[in-house]
């Protein structure tokens, strides 16, 4: 994997304005650049009348620049839109400004009544390395998605936008924003009786357009641009379904496991105001796999382009910005990544010239004594999460129903279904979603997981560590201190004991590198340990469907949720929220070469 994005090199400037050294170009009209991009994106596609009248309404944009035309949508959606709507506005960029720069840029917006949504949305932007990075604003239930890419890259894509906004850079400077086979793909991914527009008029710009099959023409332009180009995508016919939102279609939804997974599919239907409620049959959160005091964030890096490589940096893009937002990952300076084989050392260097920012991969130049002279790297925005706050605070005001071991489950007339205990209570929901770890075996044993239990260990944080804000992966994994310990650990075992093992408590001690033992005394490394059962699968990834996937199964809208492994803070949250979307018929927004990781077909 290479991060292949271009240095935006911004200048701000009392005879420019708002510039782009990279594309020598203006990103907005310094003195009218708001009320222009509202009249050429918003009302030019006639915006105010669409977003009365939609439920489900998609934007996509080939350029999201300071990230203006945004700002402006979402503040029209806000003052327009339709009860339990939703909005996705899916944007393009290839040459992304820094959280820094945008923060300089948004002053500008302040006098606008964009002040307040430039926070929220400043909050939460991403790192600018290549991905697909999924935001979601509660306000308004907006989902902006920001592929950072380059704009061709929209071949890797299968969803349909409503409205086009094209990119503000004249097709003189960013030619590669105005190509026939970009032209091409816009039509590909514009659904009937969607729109388009920008502000140039150029003549091959308008020729392209119609050749991809668009309806063009020019319409009024704003100040000193007297003309710009609209187009339309014509219907073949009138049966064109209007779209539905499935939101007041599928709660109440009942969570059966209260662990990550379980916990990350209430947080993905709460911020959508559905109703849902949560059941375990144990008697709190979190007494499963996901009970261990931390967990680890980090992307897996590959060296090449694999699925496996993009998802694992999608999703921790995604659940480590939850965690921190959530208030549950504490203060830390990273983590080391060690090798744990010669190769190692090689795929670390390569990585490394492959131009990620520093925030998420530098060399392992952290300053504390016992790394000089080792090979490592330092991944500066991984670090662990408190497990237990990270759970509380994802089903927080959610209703939960402890010691509720689920018997059966029975469908009724009124389309809700009785979920009953072995005590005979019942529950009733419309939509259930199985996220139970390896015990979703006992509901059908074609579902494919693997049971792999682990032990973890603890040890007392020394007068050496006890101030080391720094975690470290070499094979296995120990954290900095966090409530007086430090987690060392797992093992790996394909059974389902929970017993202590002492040839496990060994190997997790000998696998502390000798530098890093040093730092503790022999006495300090007491027995203390948790063992739990992990659900695995056979490529390690996890996945999500419905029970009608498997064959001979009629479950309408029953689906599962599984096989986080070892990883489940990082892929959880991620995959919780693509399997929402799925359900709620939201567009899901994903690079195709990722998608065979995600349903549980693949493993069937």
């Amino acid at each position: 994997m290479k991060n292949c994005l271009k240095k935006s090199k911004l200048s701000i400037s009392s005879k420019l304005g708002v510039y782009s050294k990279f594309y020598n170009d203006i990103y907005f009209d310094k003195a009218n650049g708001l009320h222009e991009s509202e009249h050429v994106y918003l009302k030019t596609n006639n915006l105010p009348m669409k977003f009365k009248k939609t439920e489900i309404f998609t934007i996509a944009e080939l350029g999201f620049g300071t990230g203006l035309n945004f700002l402006l949508t979402w503040q029209l959606w806000l003052k327009s839109r339709k009860p339990h709507s939703s909005l996705t506005y899916i944007s393009f960029e290839n040459a992304p400004l820094s959280k820094t720069e945008l923060i300089r840029v948004h002053k500008l917006f302040y006098n606008y009544n964009l002040s307040d949504l430039s926070k929220v949305f400043l909050n939460k932007i991403p790192q600018t390395y290549q991905s697909t990075h999924q935001i979601f604003f509660e306000l308004g239930n907006v989902k902006l998605v920001l592929i950072y890419d380059d704009f061709l890259s929209l071949s890797n894509f299968n969803f349909k936008a409503d409205t086009w906004y094209l990119d503000g850079f004249s097709p003189k400077k960013n030619p590669s924003a105005w190509t026939e086979k970009l032209f091409q793909e816009i039509y590909k991914h514009t659904n009937w009786r969607g729109s388009l527009s920008t502000f140039t008029v150029a003549g091959y710009v308008r020729r392209g357009l119609q050749k991809s099959g668009f309806c063009v023409s020019k319409t009024k332009g704003f100040g000193k641009k007297k003309e710009i180009i609209f187009a339309v995508k014509n219907e073949p016919n009138d049966n064109i379904k209007l779209k539905s939102n499935a939101l007041n279609n599928i709660g109440p939804v009942a969570i059966i496991g209260a662990g990550i997974s379980g916990a990350s599919l209430i947080y993905a239907l709460r911020k959508r105001n559905i109703e849902c409620f949560l059941i375990d049959k144990a008697s709190s959160l979190s007494c499963g796999a996901s009970g261990n005091k931390v967990a680890l964030q980090m992307p897996k890096l590959t060296l090449d382009h694999s699925p496996y490589g993009l998802i694992s940096l999608e999703a921790f893009s995604f659940s480590r910005k939850l965690a921190s937002e959530l208030n549950a990952a504490p203060r830390s300076n990273g983590l080391i990544l060690l090798p744990s084989r010669e190769r190692e050392i090689y795929k670390f260097k390569k990585l490394l010239g492959n131009n990620w920012p520093l925030d998420l991969i530098q060399v392992g130049n952290y300053n504390i004594e016992v790394l000089k002279n080792i090979d490592c790297l330092h991944m500066q925005s991984s670090g662990i999460v408190d497990n237990i706050k990270f759970i509380k605070n994802l089903v927080k005001e959610t209703s939960f129903f402890p010691k509720f071991n689920v018997k059966k489950i029975l469908a009724n007339k009124d389309g809700l279904k009785d979920i009953v205990d072995d005590h005979g209570n019942v529950l009733r929901a419309k939509t259930i979603v199985w996220a139970n770890g390896y015990e979703m075996l006992d509901l059908n044993n074609k579902i494919p997981l693997i049971p792999t239990s682990g032990q973890v260990n603890y040890i007392k944080k020394s007068n050496l560590t006890s101030n080391l804000k720094i975690n470290f992966s070499y094979g296995h994994f120990i954290s900095q201190s966090f409530n007086g310990y430090h987690q060392i650990g797992a093992s790996f075992h394909r059974d389902i004991k929970t017993n202590f093992k002492e040839i496990d408590y060994i190997s997790n001690i000998n696998s502390i590198p000798k530098f890093l033992k040093s730092l503790w005394n022999p006495n300090d490394f007491e027995n203390k340990y948790r063992v739990s059962v992990r659900a695995s699968t056979k490529d390690r990834m996890p996945f999500f469907g419905s029970l009608n996937s498997i064959g001979n199964q009629k479950s309408e809208n029953i689906y599962v949720l599984g096989g986080m492994g070892a990883w489940g803070f990082v892929y959880a949250p991620y995959y919780a929220e693509l399997l929402i979307k799925t359900i709620l018929n939201e567009p899901l927004v994903i690079n195709n070469r990722i998608k065979k990781l995600l349903h549980m077909e693949r493993l069937l």
